[in-house]
């Protein structure tokens, strides 16, 4: 039960309730009365109107699937560590991925 002056933590003593902080009292029956209550506020919703790609361009990138030149890339390790990293491409204008090893 927590005090509804100053919100800190009350404890029962003769058939009442007696806040330890500011002494204020209550009988045991009227916190059955007593409810908290937090209002919530509105949620946000929030739009993407556009996805940025971070990833650096390929200007001399040609896509295999509609003959754009420029694609973004990424680079990664997924062979052992003394065999060349692979080159993940991904499309500017069409979105299509390939990959160079």
């Amino acid at each position: 039960m927590f005090c509804p002056k100053c919100g800190s933590l009350m404890t029962p003593s003769n058939g009442k309730y007696i806040c330890r902080s500011c002494g204020y009292e209550m009988s045991k029956g009227a916190e059955k009365s007593t409810k908290i209550v937090n209002k919530s506020s509105d949620k946000e919703i929030i739009m993407i109107e556009k996805e940025v790609n971070a990833e650096p361009l390929d200007s001399e990138a040609v896509c295999p699937k509609c003959h754009h030149v420029g694609a973004y890339y990424l680079l990664k390790q997924t062979r052992s560590a003394d065999e060349p990293e692979t080159k993940f491409y991904t499309c500017a204008a069409c979105g299509y991925r390939w990959r160079e090893y």
